[in-house]
């Protein structure tokens, strides 16, 4: 079997933009969309490290506070990034408070510093 790889060095925040990014081709995200969602998995997976309950770190992560937060770090008014979760509510993509479990990688920077992301393509003759 034929394998490729390229390392991507990258800090814990700018992560999920480059995970987003690659899995784009399943999604279909905006770039806007990706933005305002790497953000939000950002923000979730940093409080994660000092919250254990789950209920209260997405809770944490949709509040206006951490909201204002992302607004001023990718300068958007508010109205656009309203506009950015609504579509997001409307893909889906969240839902009940929370960010859809496929969009949110199994990570655990504790035990290593490393993240895989597989493609396998099977080629079919036609």
């Amino acid at each position: 079997m034929n394998t490729k790889q390229a390392l991507i060095k990258t800090n814990s925040k700018n992560f999920f933009k480059h995970w987003l990014i690659l899995t784009r081709p399943l999604h279909k995200l905006k770039s806007q969309e990706i933005n305002v969602l790497a953000l939000l998995l950002y923000n979730y997976f940093e409080l994660k490290k000092q919250i254990t309950n789950d209920d209260l770190s997405w809770k944490l992560t949709f509040d206006y506070d951490t909201k204002l937060k992302i607004r001023r770090e990718l300068n958007i008014m508010q109205a656009s990034f309203n506009n950015v979760i609504y579509s997001l509510r409307k893909k889906k993509i969240i839902t009940e408070g929370k960010i859809n479990k496929s969009f949110v990688p199994i990570l655990n920077l504790e035990s290593s510093n490393t993240y895989s992301l597989i493609f396998k393509f099977e080629i079919v003759n036609d």
